[in-house]
């Protein structure tokens, strides 16, 4: 393709709008387009990467068995209240809603297992035709709060999505290792620094989930890991350090005044703050109500919010506001405590409550706070769970200790069970002629956001983006240093394209130093500058994936630039072949 047919327009300097350097360096370099907050126009080059990300992610789904179809974006509300998700994707806010001309109510689908759930219930009808597994790749809606990081959290993006449909638990776990081992595949031939960690299952719900995450110092998600144990902060699951014992004896009250934080408790009454109890309202958000629990978790701890909200069931926890803890416990959130709480508040604690017999612990009275209260003596919890945020610098449950890192979803995948099969009523006719709902896995792949983080572990401050080969937007980037030399461009660009080798020859005006500037900010695999020797029938080729740079014989430039490029994919085919190994 020559550079006056693709629309390059690459500006000089960086964007000052852009929040990361990979956003800036696809602003920079004429890749996306900012429509508005949070949509973006693809250009040429960049589409030219969407569809070989696509076309990666889409070969190796089918391999794993899947069937590619195209599900409505615009779906009825009527399925998704079926499902139970309206009201949480409400409450969240986070679906676009739009009613046609008779007032019937829709929403641009975030995702697909309702509808998707519908298409399978309408044509299966037996055993006989499970497992089956149906993918799609297509646009998806969410009204971010805050779209942020270019394509990383956008209100607009390119998702698959895939669903496998079972008949037994036992075909779900064989369905779910196949994808598993398909995503595998996909990111090593993408190229992408990653890990697969346990997660949360969030609004999408199931039995168990696992991500895979981009390692990326922009990434929105915290993960904890070492080398046999790894999972997204909101999962994460640690031992905490042996509290500080303090001497037991009998419960007093003692006089404390302008409360601020633990460590002031703990100096004020010499006591550690290990041996806190800190006591916090907290708002559960359920379908329809809200409601409030006691939450009671050692003082230096921290409370796992999603925790918390997955073992109720809610749409969310949050702290409660002061005005609701005042006109609750009749005091401030500071002197909020399980001993004088009313009757009618349940109260849970954290399994850091257990081995510690003497608390410190606030009693719903202004100023005042009991010490040595024990738990079972002086207060009871009608539960103890682990919602606890696990750290960095603990124990995992493997006895190792936890680092901690930034990470970029960029897929998920859930073993979903009959979480919709069940309430959409969608199943097949078992032995015993009664409905047997469907046993489904789901699974996701943000592409747009692999566009994004694909640039983002590749490039570096001063020069630009480094495509991996397999999704660059061209193989070979072809500058003629005269206009005379643009012929010649053009007939290697056309011997190596009918190998199937893509390239770009930049047949515009305008000085060498500009056009290799141009290039750094492409990021082709291989630059190759015609000119300077060709007097002697030779070429510069620039080989960006191995930082070296040679010159090369016009008459063996096909061959060794094939050579080249081939040697390369090959290394990412074999790493991709792995996965499945």
């Amino acid at each position: 393709m020559k550079a006056s047919q693709i629309g390059l327009h690459i500006k000089r300097e960086m964007p000052s709008d852009a929040d990361n350097l990979a956003t800036a360096w696809l602003l920079r370099g004429g890749y996306i387009y900012r429509h508005a907050a949070g949509v973006y126009a693809l250009t040429g080059l960049m589409e030219r990467i969407k569809q070989k990300v696509s076309r990666i992610i889409e070969n190796e789904i089918a391999r794993a068995g899947g069937s590619q179809i195209t599900l409505p974006i615009l779906q009825s509300a009527e399925i998704w209240k079926e499902s139970g998700r309206w009201t949480a994707y409400e409450h969240e806010g986070l679906m676009f809603q739009v009613k046609d001309r008779k007032g019937n109510l829709f929403g641009l689908s975030p995702t697909a297992e309702e509808a998707v759930c519908q298409l399978a219930k309408s044509f299966i009808s037996s055993a006989a035709q499970l497992p089956l597994i149906l993918f799609q790749h297509n646009t998806k809606f969410r009204d971010e709060v805050r779209p942020r990081s270019g394509l990383l959290r956008s209100r607009e993006f390119l998702m698959m999505d895939a669903y496998s449909f079972d008949s037994d638990e036992q075909g779900l776990a064989v369905s779910y290792e196949k994808m598993r081992a398909a995503y595998h595949a996909i990111f090593r031939m993408i190229g992408l620094d990653y890990t697969v960690v346990q997660a949360d299952s969030g609004t999408i719900g199931g039995s168990a989930s696992e991500e895979f995450m981009a390692k990326s110092d922009i990434g929105e998600d915290t993960l904890l890991y070492n080398d046999s144990y790894a999972a997204n902060v909101e999962r994460a699951v640690s031992k905490v350090r042996p509290a500080i014992s303090m001497p037991t004896g009998d419960m007093k009250i003692v006089d404390l005044h302008n409360v601020q934080s633990t460590e002031d408790i703990a100096q004020d009454l010499s006591t550690t703050t290990s041996a806190i109890l800190k006591s916090i309202m907290v708002d559960l958000t359920e379908f329809e109500r809200t409601r409030q629990v006691l939450v009671l978790i050692r003082g230096d701890c921290d409370i796992n919010f999603h925790k918390l909200a997955n073992k109720f069931g809610a749409l969310e926890a949050r702290p409660s506001e002061p005005e609701t803890v005042a006109s609750i416990c009749g005091c401030s959130s500071a002197y909020v405590g399980p001993i004088g709480l009313p009757s009618d508040v349940q109260m849970i604690g954290d399994m850091s409550l257990e081995g510690n017999d003497s608390w410190t612990t606030g009693i719903c009275k202004t100023e005042k706070y009991a010490v040595n209260a024990q738990l079972g003596r002086d207060f009871t919890v009608s539960d103890i769970a682990d919602i606890r945020l696990a750290r960095a610098g603990e124990m995992g449950p493997n006895n190792k200790e936890l680092v901690s890192c930034r990470g970029i979803e960029v897929g998920h995948i859930f073993k979903l069970g009959t979480k919709y099969s069940e309430p959409m009523n969608a199943g097949f006719t078992g032995p015993e002629q009664t409905i047997r709902n469907f046993q489904m896995g789901c699974y996701g792949i943000g592409t747009s956001r692999i566009l994004a983080t694909i640039a983002d572990q590749n490039c570096s401050e001063h020069h630009g983006i480094r495509w991996p080969i397999t999704v660059a937007p061209f193989h070979v980037h072809f500058i003629p240093l005269k206009a005379e030399y643009i012929e010649e461009a053009e007939s290697l660009m056309e011997a190596l394209q009918s190998k199937g080798i893509d390239c770009l020859v930049d047949d515009r005006k305008g000085s060498m130093g500009a056009k290799l500037m141009d290039s750094d900010v492409i990021g082709s695999p291989l630059r190759i500058v015609i000119g300077r020797d060709f007097s002697e029938r030779k070429i510069e080729m620039y080989n960006r994936m191995t930082d070296t740079t040679e010159l090369v014989d016009l008459d063996r430039a096909v061959e060794l630039i094939s050579k080249t490029v081939e040697e390369a994919l090959e290394a990412f085919r074999r790493a991709r072949d792995a996965a499945y190994r």
